[in-house]
């Protein structure tokens, strides 16, 4: 049993502890780190705070932060709403006003105020107000949030536009409408603009008047932009997301020049007409279309010299579009989920272009009646189907591909990359009747094609896999590989083709091969014979099963695939009997033409 002396000498350690855990640290930082903390805090919060102690009332009455947020679509009693309108505007009234009096300067002023009932309604008058003493303070930000009637608008006081100090405005009026004055924002670098309506045909324009040095531009659920047209030499980044570019404009234009630009990001946007997007940006680095849709002719042009990564993800695009880019820096472009109701031309003009991956895009189907727009002259179309992804790009070196559509096999993608390298294709049978037979250039291919239909019996199968069209899609496959130096593929498009071919097809640069069966081993050992009479110098061959496969184990397992004991050995096998490894003797690897029939 321990003593109490030693016992009152461990609890006074332990008060100790306490004490020190207890220890009020944040009083002791210094007046701008605390300003930053208490920046992400609300008015009432704040208020709260400062009663703790007097130097944190202190810091809270000279904070160069003030958020005011109130909320007025809450609560059914009227009685308790007014009172709360009243309190809120005496208090951000006396707040400012002692600001102004003080001449402590202000680095944001926050105010949202949530309010559909009129009765209750802000009002632009109040608001500018607020806004008026803030621009005497020298406010960097203002971040408004406020119900407007749509059919009065709101437009920012004067003295917002002459405000040397302000560098951020956010403007969310509840998707009403909201007009420039002839006034502009010379010193304005972030203008960010939430569920506003613009009335201005102009709008593009106006902004690359009147915002001098503004530097990134956001507009977020913004409608009526019937014209977008941007020139500005200061901007480096616009992000759109959530527009709605009218139908009722047509031949609309989308265009945007500018030798600072870097980053332009397009999301969940609605365009309803007639399209034209020209860039022509020096510095742009990145461009980002997502879950977009484009309702006619859509026509894109990019010529920027420092783009790297063009990424355009799951859009819909209801008519012919076209793609040109001519970026000698784009390094990656990626097409995926998009769906294509019509020809898609895409065409990559890059010295630096390293990947390109289209995966997992779509035909829709072609509504009742409608009619086809002819394209520019730039998509050429000729005798085969308008549906259609025709792509080139001619320093192309990595391509990955994954395909996936609803309307099995009718698919048709055109390639035209003549110094590809490598190539990564995953997913079902597409129409591979238009791809270029060229591929002088192919040295590594990855291929595991495979449909996802499922067939209620065998005979329907049976029926799918003699299809005339998947067999010729099969053999167009093969021969664009026929360069290839390492090939890993599945036995499917294999079986495919031996269904009504007889002779293989010559791989004469293949020297390692990877078979990845699908099904019974067993079954396929014939098919696979045949296949490999048509690789002469074939170095190294490795069969992966899916299940256990008790063939691989025979040791007669090189006769039965038609290769020369003497020119191959058996160097591997798994000890799950789910794959194995043959290795040509010596560099040697002359074929014994066998027939893997009779063999077996």
């Amino acid at each position: 049993m321990e003593s109490p002396l030693k016992f009152m000498a461990m609890s006074s350690d332990q008060d100790a502890d306490i004490l020190a855990c207890t220890h009020d640290r944040l009083s002791g930082l210094p007046d701008q780190v605390m300003y930053h903390i208490f920046s992400f805090l609300g008015a009432n919060d704040t208020a709260r705070l400062g009663l703790v102690s007097k130097r944190f009332k202190k810091v809270c009455s000279s904070s160069p932060y003030l958020n005011f947020v109130a909320d007025f679509d809450s609560g059914s009693d009227q009685s308790c709403l007014r009172t709360r309108y009243t309190d809120f505007c005496s208090y951000v009234d006396k707040v400012l006003r002692s600001r102004e009096k003080t001449g402590e300067g202000l680095v944001r002023l926050l105010v949202h105020w949530f309010c559909k009932q009129r009765k209750f309604d802000i009002g632009g008058t109040v608001v500018n107000s607020w806004v008026t003493i803030a621009t005497k303070c020298g406010v960097e930000e203002l971040d408004m949030l406020v119900h407007v009637d749509p059919l009065r608008g709101y437009s920012l006081p004067d003295c917002v536009y002459k405000c040397e100090s302000l560098r951020a405005l956010k403007l969310n009026l509840q998707m009403g409408r909201f007009s420039f004055q002839i006034l502009g924002f010379d010193w304005l670098k972030d203008l960010w603009l939430v569920s506003v309506t613009i009335g201005d045909k102009y709008f593009g324009q106006r902004i690359s008047d009147w915002c001098k040095c503004l530097k990134r531009l956001t507009l977020e659920n913004v409608d009526g932009i019937n014209d977008f047209t941007l020139t500005n030499s200061s901007l480096e980044e616009l992000e759109i997301s959530g527009c709605r570019f009218p139908s009722s404009f047509s031949g609309g234009k989308f265009s945007i020049s500018g030798s600072s630009f870097k980053v332009l990001t397009i999301s969940r946007c609605q365009f309803k007409a007639l399209w034209h997007v020209n860039l022509n940006c020096l510095s742009l680095e990145n461009l980002t279309v997502q879950d977009s849709e484009f309702g006619r002719v859509f026509v894109c042009k990019i010529d920027c010299e420092s783009l790297e990564t063009l990424e355009v993800c799951g859009s819909n695009f209801l008519e012919a579009c076209q793609l040109l880019v001519d970026c000698p820096s784009l390094i990656y472009a990626m097409i995926s989920s998009c769906r294509f109701a019509n020809v898609c031309f895409l065409n990559i003009k890059s010295f630096s272009l390293q990947g390109l991956t289209l995966s997992e895009c779509k035909f829709s189907s072609l509504e009742i009646g409608s009619q086809y727009s002819k394209p520019k002259k730039e998509i050429k179309v000729g005798t085969g189907p308008c549906r259609r992804i025709i792509m080139k790009a001619e320093n192309l070196e990595t391509l990955n591909v994954s395909s996936s559509d609803a309307y099995s096999y009718e698919f048709p993608l055109s390639i035209s990359a003549p110094k590809l390298k490598d190539l990564w294709w995953t997913g079902d049978p597409i129409d591979f009747s238009y791809l270029n037979q060229g591929m002088v250039s192919l040295l590594n291919a990855r291929i595991h094609i495979k449909p996802t239909c499922q067939h209620r019996s065998e005979e329907s199968d049976r029926r799918c896999k003699h299809s005339k069209s998947l067999i010729y899609c099969a053999a167009k496959l093969l021969q664009c590989l026929s360069e290839a130096r390492f090939l890993s593929i599945n036995t499917w498009p294999i079986e495919i083709f031996f269904m009504q071919n007889v002779s293989p097809i010559v791989f004469k640069k293949l020297q390692n091969l990877v078979l990845l069966t699908d099904g019974s081993f067993s079954d396929q050992i014939p098919i696979i014979a045949s296949f490999l009479k048509g690789l002469p110098n074939l170095r190294r061959l490795i069969i992966k099963c899916d299940q256990i496969s008790h063939e691989l184990s025979d040791p007669n397992l090189i006769d039965l695939l038609g290769l020369n004991s003497r020119s191959y050995n058996l160097t591997g096998i798994g000890q799950d009997l789910k794959n194995v490894k043959i290795e040509a003797v010596q560099g040697q690897a002359q074929w014994r033409v066998q027939n893997a029939g009779k063999r077996r």
